[in-house]
């Protein structure tokens, strides 16, 4: 038989055990806790570093978007005004047999002119990129400083028709002023660390001042013994202010970082206008631009 102090002392030694239970729980708790943080902390491959997610904005982000600026440029205006002044002598001499027959109209009296100018305006354009090709369109304007002009020395010559003899002197001059030039780019260009180096395509539109005249004189001499000498002059003068011409237009160049959002241009446009008055105007043009990123 079991006394009452036995039952008591089993009591007090359960109760001691149970006690000591509830105080090592929380310190098992908290060192599985640290275990499971460790675990979470250590790399998925033993000696390697841990992993960190790594974001790139990509290499072709710092072309990419709207970007706008301004240049200056020098260049070469060609124009053929060979054929210039044709269409002026034969109005003027239509209904003569000097044109009908001699046709004074096909005589070359001008050439081709070559003149230098300037050049300044601004640009706007948008980029996007693939890796590291760059593709994108852009306006450029440019104010123009170009005034080339043909004029000849007067061109005389005897030219016999079947009803009188002419000794007729020609002359010409004609002009061209060029005002200004829009293009409308397609761009590609390659990255190459902060340079652009880029080709272009474009279709053009120019305004410009056109002058061109012509003058005819001598004598009309008849076939009578003597002859019957009759003087006779033609002048004719046209002009077209703010004609607009169009065209297209092929370059190269390269835009160079020199700040994360600024860059440095240089360029080179050849530029072929469509006839007017059978003027042919081409031009070749250097630019220097600086311009900003947004």
């Amino acid at each position: 038989m079991i006394s009452g102090a036995a039952i008591i002392a089993e009591s007090e030694n359960r109760m001691r055990r149970l006690l000591i239970s509830f105080l090592l729980v929380p310190g098992i708790c908290a060192a599985i806790s640290s275990a499971t943080a460790a675990d979470y902390e250590t790399p998925t491959l033993r000696g390697s570093d841990s992993f960190v997610p790594a974001f790139s904005t990509g290499c072709c982000s710092r072309w990419a978007g709207i970007y706008a600026g301004g240049q200056i440029g020098t260049g070469v205006m060609s124009v053929d005004f060979s054929h210039a002044s044709q269409s002026v002598i034969a109005n003027m001499l239509r209904v003569t047999s000097l044109e009908a027959e001699a046709q004074v109209s096909t005589w070359q009296v001008l050439g081709k002119s070559d003149t230098h100018g300037r050049t300044w305006g601004g640009f706007v354009g948008y980029n996007t990129g693939w890796e590291s090709l760059i593709l994108g369109f852009e306006i450029n304007y440019s104010r123009m400083d170009f005034h080339p002009s043909a004029t000849t020395s007067p061109l005389r010559r005897l030219a016999p028709t079947s009803a009188f003899n002419y000794d007729v002197t020609v002359t010409g001059a004609a002009g061209i002023n060029l005002t200004d030039v829009a293009t409308l780019r397609g761009r590609a260009g390659w990255e190459v660390g902060n340079f652009l180096p880029y080709a272009m395509i474009s279709v053009a539109a120019a305004r410009a001042d056109l002058t061109r005249s012509a003058s005819a004189f001598g004598t009309q001499s008849s076939f009578d013994v003597p002859p019957i000498v009759t003087p006779f002059s033609f002048t004719q003068t046209e002009r077209k202010d703010g004609a607009f011409l169009f065209g297209w237009a092929l370059g190269a160049g390269v835009d160079v970082l020199v700040m994360p959002n600024v860059f440095l241009r240089a360029e080179f446009e050849y530029l072929a206008l469509s006839p007017v008055w059978t003027l042919t105007p081409t031009m070749f043009t250097a630019r220097a631009g600086l311009g900003y990123r947004f």
